[in-house]
């Protein structure tokens, strides 16, 4: 175990290329492997047909309203453990991490027992196939719980990455991974250990994987710098919850508004022709453009360390600045998987789905939203360093602009009254996908976030 002023502070000295790399590359590979996870479910699922694939897609985006409590405390411990490390104060980033436990550990516990007991009904306001219902209320009995042992998993690894450390989490998640796909291929396709489960073998393979996960965060935690942090969940720190929260609360929100946005799009396509393929097509394309995009996420939580760190330390212009090369970067990167999405739309979609309506709508789908990748680059990486400031107001009001009052809109009008159909629906979410992006340059580019107090 090394100590706060240990030679690891990599982030805030010499080569700002070097700290880049050294952060971004295990957290690609994290975020790559997460959407892996996705990526099986939806092919495992659609050897159950097109409803089932569905299913699955609103099954996790009704979970998903509860996971966003947890990750916005993970946002929180991310901003203030790596300003207290960067500024060397290990007894407040001690205190940081030890709080973000407690709060995320008791959100854990609550929000399973309320998504065990309401997820189920949920169901019934998205959808009016019965089959996509029964799939996906079979998946979330199960599936319900697995947002205990994510809680741990998701403080553990935002303190991992605020300290710089981002091999760490890569370990974790990559266990998880491995054990979450072969489930899902162990318990569907070759239906072992029990017959018959289906769907919900899907959903045990995913609650075992989270479980493993939160295993071995903590067996990581006990032995890294941030042990401490285990013994400092008691007593209860108003002061410091408070700050937690105040970082974490927008970005919650900000989530919130995006998924309640995704559950309106729902509502549009489900008005348009071949509704359950729409779903489906809807379903796979978010799961294979999450492959091209979540190595900007990944991009997106390491500028967030290293601006936390780099603003902890004084150092406001090597934060500044590592905010648009990362960003540069990824730009780059979404270029070349854009030109890939875009040409290479049929033969991805036919490698998820052979019913022809949904394999029409999921090849539009790539290509439309490939023209918006570079943008998206710069909506999440921007939000990234300025998340790592403690500045989460703006990307929650931007997400709430575009979405809201862009998407959704846009999306309704085009599908229905203009009669484009799914089609309309993939052009309103690639114009404001452009709109966020060029709205996150501007206020990145205002500098105000550099004086944010947290």
């Amino acid at each position: 175990m090394t100590g706060i002023n240990s030679p690891e502070k990599t982030l805030i000295t010499g080569n700002l290329w070097h700290a880049i790399w050294i952060m971004s590359w295990p957290l690609i590979l994290t975020t790559i492997a997460n959407s892996l996870v996705g990526l099986v479910d939806v092919q495992v699922a659609g050897t159950l047909g097109a409803a089932t694939q569905a299913a699955v897609g609103l099954a996790e985006h009704v979970l998903f309203v509860f996971m966003l409590t947890i990750l916005s405390i993970g946002v929180g411990t991310t901003a203030l453990v790596a300003r207290a490390f960067g500024a060397s104060e290990e007894e407040e980033m001690v205190k940081a991490a030890g709080q973000s436990f407690l709060l995320s550990i008791m959100l854990g516990l609550a929000l399973a027992a309320v998504a065990s007991l309401t997820a189920h009904f949920a169901m019934g306001y998205f959808s009016q196939s019965k089959e996509v219902l029964d799939s996906g209320r079979a998946y979330l009995a199960a599936y319900s719980f697995v947002l205990l042992p994510f809680s741990v998993t998701v403080i553990a690894n935002a303190a991992f990455r605020a300290i710089g450390d981002s091999k760490t989490p890569l370990y974790i998640v990559s266990a998880m991974t491995a054990v979450n796909i072969a489930g899902d291929y162990l318990t569907v396709i070759y239906n072992w250990p029990v017959p018959g489960l289906g769907i919900r073998g899907m959903a045990y393979a995913a609650l075992l994987g989270s479980g493993l996960g939160a295993v071995l965060a903590l067996y990581f935690l006990h032995r890294s710098q941030l042990k401490p942090a285990l013994k400092a969940l008691f007593p209860p720190d108003k002061k410091m919850l408070r700050r937690i929260c105040n970082i974490g609360i927008p970005s919650a929100m900000q989530r919130l508004f995006w998924a309640l946005s995704v559950f309106v799009i729902f509502f549009i396509l489900m008005g348009c022709p071949h509704s359950v393929q729409a779903l489906a097509s809807w379903t796979i394309g978010m799961r294979v453009e999450s492959l091209v995009f979540m190595p900007l996420m990944a991009l997106s939580l390491s500028v967030s360390s290293i601006v936390g760190q780099n603003l902890g330390a004084g150092e406001t212009a090597r934060a500044y600045k590592a905010g648009w090369r990362v960003t540069g970067i990824g730009i780059l990167m979404m270029v070349a998987a854009a030109l890939t999405l875009f040409f290479g739309a049929e033969q991805i979609a036919g490698s998820m789905t052979r019913e022809p309506e949904a394999l029409k709508y999921t090849s539009d789908y790539l290509r439309i939203n490939a023209l918006a990748e570079p943008f998206l680059a710069l909506a999440m990486i921007l939000a990234g360093a300025l998340q790592g400031a403690g500045e989460t107001r703006t990307p929650m009001l931007l997400t709430i602009f575009t979405n809201w009052l862009i998407r959704i809109p846009l999306a309704y009008v085009l599908a229905l009254p203009l009669k484009l159909g799914v089609t309309g629906v993939w052009w309103a979410m690639t114009a404001s996908i452009v709109i966020h992006g060029i709205l996150m340059t501007l206020r990145y580019q205002a500098k105000d976030w550099i004086k944010e107090k947290i």
